[in-house]
């Protein structure tokens, strides 16, 4: 539900509303982000808006009609000025995709609802608890690449980032209480400086769901199908998925038809996807017929023994901490920290606090834990 009190967003959509932004970002000390992509509506997804919320004002940033961003981006690598997501990490990963940003000083409220042991750490449900507000989530999978935007869409955007900074302020205090807000802090940058650019849209066959078990010939033709697909999404602008199914190019390529009147015989190919791409389909499998190809699986390289072992350890160790503590395993050692560790060559305490100085809270809690547990092992 909006609020109809909440004053309308800021469409920034020409330089001089940029700059009058900016300049009043510029003064704040923390802002919400968000954003809108359209990954379910082209076959390249792109950044569409960016909501950004200050205490006074929200403004909606439209990235398809401003020709620089730069700026924004010096703001984003401010540290002076906080900037609060919730489950940044995808929009983290677009906006470094997209425009090269760097970021400083973040917080994201998901990570702190975790670290408190919220069970549910949905936005929607965090907002409905600790600040009354129900969120209407009709427009979540809508295309925001189209312009106009509705107003109604305009407003939906603008309430993702709205309370996000009022939501931030309820959070810390229960934080600071429990003696986790340092952690929180040292996550939500590790999140910012370690999440990558999401890649560009790439074909790759082998991303087919229900793949697994198929025979080698039944690959090949995959592999050809998946390119005629690959094909018509790029021209016609969609995500490959709405071209047909995983499922039906599967069928396809098992079943190997001579006619195409059998292709209206698989479940997942509907009347309407026969006509448009039926005789595009037969063409590919009457060529594969005649020239098959050879596919083979890239092999990935197994684990060394001892790195797996000190993965369940170290894995066995925070599931255990995590029910001492009533938190998710996660919060007492991140995945992905895990794996540094159990993938490193320890020699000595000091070696262990280098590799953990992203989260320097974690070491001095469980650092000489961490490393007697895995010097035991050695043993």
């Amino acid at each position: 539900m909006t609020n109809p009190e909440i004053a309308l967003p800021v469409y920034v959509d020409t330089p001089a509303l940029l700059k009058q932004m900016l300049s009043q970002l510029r003064e704040a000390d923390a802002m919400a982000v968000d954003t809108e992509s359209n990954s379910l509506h082209a076959y390249q997804e792109q950044v569409c808006l960016i909501q950004i919320s200050i205490r006074e004002k929200d403004y909606l940033v439209d990235t398809l009609t401003l020709p620089d961003l730069g700026a924004l981006g010096d703001l984003f690598a401010d540290p002076k000025i906080q900037k609060v997501f919730h489950a940044g990490d995808y929009d983290l990963t677009c906006l470094k995709r997209d425009y090269s940003f760097r970021f400083e000083n973040v917080f994201d409220t998901m990570l702190a609802a975790s670290a408190l042991g919220e069970e549910s750490l949905g936005l929607a449900g965090l907002l409905e608890k600790y600040l009354d507000v129900r969120l209407d989530k009709k427009y979540q999978r809508a295309d925001w690449g189209k312009r106009p935007i509705k107003a109604e869409m305009l407003r939906y955007a603008q309430m993702d980032s709205h309370y996000l900074l009022a939501l931030r302020d309820c959070l810390i205090p229960q934080l600071e209480k429990l003696g986790r807000l340092r952690v929180v802090l040292e996550d939500s940058n590790q999140l910012a400086s370690q999440t990558p650019a999401m890649k560009n849209h790439t074909e790759d066959f082998w991303r087919v769901r229900g793949i697994n078990g198929m025979k080698p010939a039944a690959l090949s033709l995959l592999k050809q199908l998946n390119h005629l697909r690959e094909g018509l999404a790029k021209n016609q602008n969609l995500p490959p998925f709405k071209i047909m199914s995983d499922s039906a190019l599967v069928e396809i390529a098992n079943t190997q038809p001579h006619y195409i009147e059998e292709l209206d015989l698989l479940p997942s190919l509907s009347s309407g996807q026969v006509r448009r791409y039926g005789k595009e389909l037969m063409r590919v499998i009457e060529h594969w017929r005649k020239t098959p190809g050879k596919v083979s699986k890239p092999r990935a390289q197994a684990p060394d023994e001892a790195v797996l072992r000190r993965r369940e350890i170290l894995g066995a160790w925070r599931k255990e901490r995590g029910i001492d503590q009533g938190l998710p395993s996660n919060v007492i050692l991140p995945r992905e920290l895990l794996e540094k560790i159990a993938e490193a060559t320890l020699p000595d305490l000091q070696a262990l606090r280098e590799l953990m100085s992203g989260s320097p809270s974690r070491f001095e809690m469980y650092g000489e834990t961490l490393f007697n547990l895995l010097k035991e092992e050695q043993k």
